[in-house]
C-alpha cells in the first residue's frame, strides 16, 4: 500500500509540474492554427516564449481558467460562491452543492476543480511575469501584456486566500518537482503579493481597451482591485484613496440608468462594468478544464440557480430577510425598489418564471418562495433549453462601478466617518433606484449598517456576499444564529471551520508540507 501511495504522490506531482511548467504551450487556443501542433508536451519551455505572438498567446491562456465550466463558468460562478452567502438558501444536491450546504468534504471534485482553475492562472501568469520580459517586442505591448498578467496573479490570490484561507504563495514558474513541495504562506505574505501585483497591473495597464479586447484589465480594473485588497485587510484610507481615482474620473465609468442592464446578455459590457468576464456559447464543447480542448465556456452556472421546474439541478431560494429588506423602505414614488424585481421573483402580479406565468411555473408550497431572477436568462423557456450547460453568454460583470462606489463609503467612513464624498457615494447608488437618500449626520455605525444594508440591495445573489460576511467577521456568527438560512437543506449545524473551503484531499496527499484547514479532518 505504501508503494502504491509513493507511485501516486509522484505520479500527482510529476503531474502538476507538466501543468505549471508548460501550460501557456497546451493552451493557446486563440487560433486554429495552434491545433496544428505536433505533440506539444514534447516541447520544452525554451521553445517557447520568443516573439510578441508567443506573449500575447500565453497571456490568453492565462484567461482561460475564468470561463472555463471548472472556473466562473460554472464552479466558481455560483457553487462555491453564491451558494455560500447568507442571501441564498441552497437545496441539497450531494457532490454539487455541498459547499453551500456546509458538509462539503475535502474530497469533493467542485472544490478542487474551483481550487485546480485558480492555481492555472497562478502558473500561467507566473510564466508570463518571469518570460515576457525577456522577449524582444514593443514596449508598450509587452508592459500592457505583464500588466494584465500581474492583475490575474491577484485576481487569483485574492480568491484563494477568501475562499480556502491557508494557500500556498507561489510567484515564479515551476522549475523541478522539488518546487511544488511549499507550505501555506501567512496571510498577511499573500495580502502583500496581491496589493503588490494589483500596484504594478495599475501602473502598466491602460486606461480603456479597443472594442476587440474588450474583457481584457485595465487600470480602472487593477485599481479597484488595489482597493479591494485594502479594504479586506482594514486599510482603509488606502482604501478609499484607490476607488476615489475612479469616482473622480466620471467619465470613464458610470451607472446605466437601468440597473436590470447589469444582468442582460444583451447589455453586456456597458458603462457600469469595470471588469466583466467574456463567456462564449460553446454548445458542443467538453466538460473539462482550461487545459482540455474546446471546454465550456458558457453561462453554465445558470441551472444551479434557476426556480424550481426550470432545472434539472438542486437550484437555491432567497432568503426571507433579503426580501424583507427591499419592502422595508419604498422609493419616492412610493413604490418597491426596482432592484428587488431584477435581482428576485415572487408571487407578485405579472411575476414569470422565464416564459411562463410565476402560479403556471410553479405551484404548492414553491409559490410562496422567493426565487432568483438576477443573471437569469429569462428570453429562453428555461435553462434547460436549448441546452444547460454552455449556451447563455450573459457576462459575469466582476466589479461594477456601483460596487465602487458602496466601497469607497464604507472604506471612508471607516477611515474618518462619513464625510460628504461618503453619502454622495452611496447616494448615487440609491438615486438610480430612486431611493431616497440617506441624510447626512448618522454617526459612524448608523452609516456601516446603512452601507451594509445597501450592499444586499445592489449586490446580492452576485457572489459577493460570502466575502463580505468573512471579511466582517460575522460568518461564523450569521450561521450559527440563523439556521433557517439553510432551510431547505435541513439545517445543517454549522462549524467554525467551514467558513472557508477544504483543501482539496489530493493536494494534501501529493504535498505532506500542505495542512489541512481545521474542521475538515
Amino acid at each position: 500500500m505504501k508503494k502504491m501511495n509513493l507511485k501516486y504522490r509522484l505520479f500527482r506531482l510529476f503531474t502538476l509540474l507538466a501543468v505549471l511548467f508548460i501550460t501557456p504551450l497546451l493552451l493557446q487556443n486563440c487560433s486554429k492554427k495552434n491545433l496544428n501542433l505536433t505533440n506539444p508536451n514534447a516541447l520544452p519551455s525554451s521553445a517557447f516564449w520568443k516573439t510578441a505572438d508567443d506573449a500575447e498567446k500565453g497571456l490568453v491562456a492565462c484567461y482561460g481558467p475564468l470561463t472555463s465550466i471548472q472556473g466562473r463558468g460554472r464552479m466558481m460562478g455560483a457553487i462555491l460562491t453564491t451558494q455560500r452567502g447568507d442571501d441564498i438558501n441552497p437545496f441539497p444536491s450531494p457532490n454539487v452543492q455541498d459547499a453551500g450546504t456546509f458538509i462539503v468534504q475535502p474530497t469533493d471534485g467542485r472544490v478542487s476543480e474551483g481550487w485546480g482553475e485558480l492555481n492555472a492562472i497562478v502558473a500561467r501568469t507566473n510564466a508570463v511575469i518571469f518570460n515576457v520580459p525577456n522577449i524582444a517586442m514593443d514596449a508598450s505591448q509587452k508592459a500592457r501584456i505583464i500588466g494584465e498578467a500581474y492583475f490575474l496573479r491577484s485576481v487569483a490570490h485574492f480568491y484563494l486566500l477568501n475562499m480556502w484561507g491557508n494557500i500556498p504563495l507561489i510567484t515564479t514558474p515551476i522549475a523541478e518537482v522539488n518546487d511544488l513541495f511549499v507550505e501555506q504562506a501567512s496571510k498577511d505574505l499573500v495580502w502583500a503579493s496581491i496589493i503588490s501585483d494589483a500596484k504594478d497591473a495599475q501602473s502598466r495597464l491602460p486606461v480603456t481597451v479597443a472594442a476587440k479586447d474588450i474583457g481584457r484589465a485595465t487600470s480602472g480594473a487593477a485599481t479597484a482591485m488595489l482597493g479591494k485588497a485594502y479594504l479586506f485587510t482594514q486599510k482603509w484610507a488606502e482604501a478609499a484613496a484607490e476607488f476615489k481615482k475612479i469616482i473622480d474620473n466620471p467619465g470613464l465609468y458610470q451607472l446605466v440608468a437601468n440597473y436590470q442592464d447589469n444582468f442582460l446578455q444583451e447589455k453586456n459590457n456597458n458603462t457600469e462594468s469595470i471588469w466583466e468576464l467574456q463567456y462564449q456559447s460553446t454548445a458542443n464543447a467538453n466538460w473539462g478544464t482550461s487545459g482540455t480542448a474546446n471546454p465550456l465556456r458558457g453561462q453554465a452556472w445558470e441551472p444551479d440557480i434557476a426556480p424550481v421546474g426550470s432545472t434539472s439541478q438542486g437550484t437555491a431560494t432567497v432568503n426571507q430577510w433579503v426580501y424583507d429588506l427591499f419592502l422595508k423602505e419604498k422609493t419616492l414614488g412610493n413604490k418597491i425598489d426596482p432592484r428587488a424585481y431584477a435581482t428576485m421573483v415572487w408571487n407578485y402580479p405579472g411575476a414569470k418564471v422565464y416564459q411562463q406565468d410565476f402560479t403556471a411555473a410553479l405551484s404548492g408550497a414553491n409559490l410562496n418562495k422567493i426565487w432568483i431572477r438576477k443573471y437569469l436568462n429569462y428570453n429562453r423557456v428555461s435553462s434547460l433549453d436549448p441546452g444547460e450547460w454552455g449556451y447563455a453568454t450573459n457576462n459575469r460583470r466582476m466589479i461594477r462601478f456601483a460596487d465602487v462606489l458602496l466601497m469607497y463609503a464604507e472604506a471612508q467612513n471607516e477611515a474618518a466617518g462619513a464625510d460628504a464624498t461618503a453619502y454622495a457615494a452611496i447616494n448615487k447608488v440609491r438615486d438610480r433606484a430612486n431611493m431616497p437618500p440617506i441624510t447626512p449626520g448618522l454617526n459612524k455605525d448608523a452609516f456601516r449598517k446603512a452601507v451594509r444594508d445597501e450592499r444586499v440591495l445592489e449586490l446580492s445573489l452576485e457572489g459577493d456576499r460570502v466575502f463580505d460576511l468573512l471579511r466582517w467577521g460575522i460568518m461564523a456568527s450569521t450561521f450559527t444564529t440563523h439556521p433557517e438560512y439553510r432551510s431547505n437543506s435541513g439545517s445543517q449545524p454549522f462549524k467554525p471551520g467551514f467558513i472557508y473551503l477544504p483543501i482539496p484531499q489530493n493536494d494534501i496527499d501529493a504535498n505532506p508540507k500542505i495542512k489541512q484547514n481545521p474542521d475538515y479532518k
